[in-house]
């Protein structure tokens, strides 16, 4: 389902852009290749409500008030107030929907690990962000792996195993033998082989106390 944001076009900027956010708007600007940069705004509400759906891997219907035609963007960056945890500016990327262009798609691992089930081991996620190629119509809104069949410690998926969804592709530079996800020895299964070792073995002889001459003392 297509997302769609509603913005407006923006005079303010440099240091008066202040008063804009303390209104409740959060400014912006539209750009892209051979397209000229504009600067809007939008409500802060609207926008943070949009980018928890969205994020930065989902085509977005930009409708810039006193334009008839939407425009196709990508939220490219979001810096936030690190205080108050608050959008304070926004850059979109429009796009040419016949045009292929690198996106990073979050990688989600899906099901149990048998290795977990059973207590044997537990999963590393080492990969949690993919760079594929792709139209902006065919982005994937996620990576999904699937981790049941992974069972024994060291067991393993890498990138090169993974179908990725149709019309995606891993973006140039990208090692297909880059690992995603892998079995480690589970921490309780390590402590009780490290207590099994460190045992006496049962009915073991008692060492005996040697006299000077290394003789066996005597009472």
């Amino acid at each position: 389902m297509a997302l769609t944001l509603d913005v407006e076009p923006r005079e303010v900027h440099g240091r008066r852009v202040g008063a804009l956010r303390r209104g409740g708007q959060v400014p912006g600007v539209v750009y892209g290749h051979r397209v000229a940069a504009i600067l809007v705004q939008c409500g802060a509400r609207e926008f943070e409500r949009l980018y928890r759906r969205a994020g930065r891997a989902h085509l977005l219907q930009l409708r810039i008030a006193g334009e008839r035609k939407r425009r196709p963007v990508l939220i490219r960056e979001v810096q936030i107030n690190p205080r108050h945890a608050t959008v304070v500016h926004v850059d979109f990327l429009q796009v040419d929907l016949l045009e292929r262009l690198v996106v990073d798609v979050p990688v989600v691992l899906v099901g149990e690990a048998a290795a977990t089930r059973l207590g044997t081991g537990e999963v590393l996620h080492a990969l949690h962000g993919l760079a594929v190629s792709c139209l902006p119509t065919a982005i994937p809104g996620q990576i999904d792996v699937d981790v049941s069949a992974l069972a024994a410690v060291d067991d393993e998926i890498r990138l090169s195993a993974l179908t990725l969804p149709e019309g995606a592709e891993l973006a140039s530079g990208v090692d297909p033998e880059e690992l995603v996800v892998k079995i480690l020895a589970s921490r309780v299964a390590e402590a009780e082989e490290a207590t099994a070792a460190a045992a006496p073995a049962t009915g073991a002889a008692e060492p005996t106390a040697a006299g000077p001459t290394g003789a066996p003392a005597s009472d």
